[in-house]
C-alpha cells in the first residue's frame, strides 16, 4: 500500500491544495501549517525563523517534533525527506520547494533527481524523475513538459507536439525544453538512464 506524505517548506505560492497524505511541516512551513490549524505527523527543522510563541503553536498541531541543530550539513528540506523515508513514506510531495533562494531550489531539484518517489509541486509546476520503463502521462492542467537528463540517457516521446524516437541525451542536452502534450494520453519511454521531468502550465 502506498504511503503518502506532503512536506510543506513554505507557501510563497499560497496554501497547498487539499493533497492526500500525512503533512510534515518543514521549519517555518510547520508554523504556517499550525497557524491555519492543519495537523502534522511531524514538524522538523532548526526553527531559527520561528519565535517561542510560534514553537508553542507548532507543538499543538504536530504529533512529533524534531528540532535540528542550525549547524548542519544538509538543508531542512533534505532532513525532512530523510525522516519521511525512514518512516516508510514512498509517495512524497515537497510543496514550497521552488522559487525563493536559488541555491535551495537547486538542492531540491537534486533531491528529486535522487529520489523517484519525490515530486516538487507548485500551482504552476511539477517536477519529478523517471527511470527506465514506459510512463503514461495525461494532459490534465499542465500541458507543457520539458525533459532533462541526469546523465546519459535514451528516450522516446509519443503523443507530444515534438516527438522523439530513441533520442540520446546527456546532462548538457537542452533539446527537451518546452514540449507540449497534444493527446489526452502521452507516453515517455526511457530506454536507458534517468530523466528529470518538468510539467508546467501558463499562469
Amino acid at each position: 500500500m502506498v504511503k503518502k506524505a506532503v512536506l510543506v517548506c513554505g507557501w510563497q505560492d499560497g496554501l497547498p491544495p487539499d493533497l492526500q497524505g500525512d503533512y510534515i511541516g518543514v521549519d517555518r512551513g510547520a508554523f504556517l501549517l499550525a497557524r491555519v490549524g492543519i495537523q502534522m505527523r511531524l514538524a522538523i527543522g532548526d526553527f531559527d525563523s520561528v519565535d517561542e510563541d510560534g514553537k508553542k503553536l507548532i507543538a499543538t498541531c504536530a504529533r512529533e517534533i524534531i528540532e535540528l541543530n542550525p549547524i548542519k550539513n544538509i538543508s531542512d528540506a533534505e532532513a525532512a525527506l530523510d525522516a519521511a523515508l525512514q518512516r516508510g513514506y514512498d509517495d512524497i510531495v515537497l510543496w514550497g520547494a521552488l522559487g525563493g533562494r536559488f541555491d535551495h531550489t537547486l538542492v531540491n531539484l537534486k533531491l528529486a533527481q535522487r529520489h523517484s518517489c519525490l515530486r516538487l509541486l507548485t500551482p504552476q509546476n511539477e517536477v519529478f524523475t523517471l527511470g527506465v520503463g514506459e510512463h503514461t502521462l495525461f494532459a490534465e492542467d499542465k500541458p507543457y513538459l520539458s525533459v532533462f537528463s541526469s546523465g546519459d540517457s535514451e528516450i522516446s516521446l509519443i503523443g507530444f507536439k515534438y516527438p522523439l524516437d530513441h533520442a540520446f541525451f546527456t546532462s548538457d542536452t537542452t533539446l527537451g525544453l518546452s514540449n507540449q502534450l497534444i493527446e489526452k494520453k502521452a507516453q515517455i519511454i526511457v530506454h536507458q538512464g534517468k530523466i528529470l521531468v518538468v510539467r508546467a502550465r501558463d499562469k
